[in-house]
């Protein structure tokens, strides 16, 4: 091929320049994008009208359903209301029944029906009536529960108040701690005649201040040693002033109070 001619031949004739075209291979190349589109548009085209055939079909079929389904504007349609008829019990069949007689004295001339026997009244088969009829088998009620002789369950009991031994606010005798101990040194009283002078004693008294303020459990958490002492003691927290109640969450609670008590002996 010329060199002036290359810019305007085609890639096909480059390719096919020197070697035969009447083979056939030149002419299958040349053609084939004519042959691909006259295929496809012809695969097109065939689609198209089954598409349009179907698309037909299906209209024929839904005005036929429908003109099949309308009811003519001319046609009255009477509501009926359908009556269902009354359901009756079924009859209930008499239970069998054997009469019992009540012995009479009659004279000897007047007819009287022999009585049954006790076989026949104690016969489940047959309910204890005033006429002999036939008929169901009676039910039987269930047997009544045994007693088991134990006596009913007691109500639970209520339960103790809870009693704190911390408290957020905790008790406090009226007029404070200073009034505390001049109750106390103004109402104990010790007798330390076998006491040596300059001993320490010291008494762990421990009580419930209630909602109240009422001290009452009063106990010795720690003794003197001599019960003379821890007695004395007791007996002066039992004659305490109503205390100022502890509180938790704003309300009074019961709790524990322990109340150290040390007693020097004078010189």
């Amino acid at each position: 091929m010329k060199p002036e001619t290359i810019l305007q031949a085609d890639l096909l004739d480059i390719v096919f320049e020197n070697r035969n075209k009447d083979y056939g291979a030149y002419t299958l190349r040349r053609d084939y994008n004519g042959r691909m589109i006259i295929a496809l548009s012809g695969m097109l085209a065939i689609a198209l009208v089954f598409v349009l055939m179907n698309v037909w079909k299906g209209d024929k079929a839904v005005e036929q359903i429908v003109r099949s389904v309308v009811i003519p504007p001319d046609v009255n349609v009477k509501q009926v209301e359908i009556v269902k008829p009354p359901v009756e019990p079924p009859a209930r069949k008499p239970v069998a029944t054997i009469k019992d007689m009540t012995p009479r004295i009659v004279p000897d001339h007047v007819p009287v029906d022999p009585p049954p026997t006790v076989d026949e009244l104690d016969n489940d088969d047959k309910a204890i009536g005033s006429v002999n009829q036939e008929g169901e088998k009676p039910t039987t009620l269930p047997p009544a529960k045994e007693s088991t002789g134990t006596a009913p369950a007691a109500a639970p009991e209520a339960t103790a108040p809870e009693i704190l031994v911390r408290a957020e606010i905790m008790p406090e005798f009226p007029g404070g701690e200073a009034a505390l101990h001049r109750f106390l040194q103004r109402n104990l009283k010790f007798d330390f005649g076998d006491m040596e002078p300059g001993s320490r004693l010291e008494i762990r008294c421990r009580f419930i201040v209630d909602v109240n303020g009422n001290v009452t459990g009063i106990g010795i958490s720690k003794s003197a040693g001599k019960d003379i002492y821890d007695n004395e003691v007791t007996r002066v927290v039992g004659k305490m002033p109503t205390w100022n109640p502890g509180k938790q969450n704003g309300r009074n609670v019961n709790v524990y109070f322990t109340l150290p008590v040390v007693v020097v002996v004078p010189e």
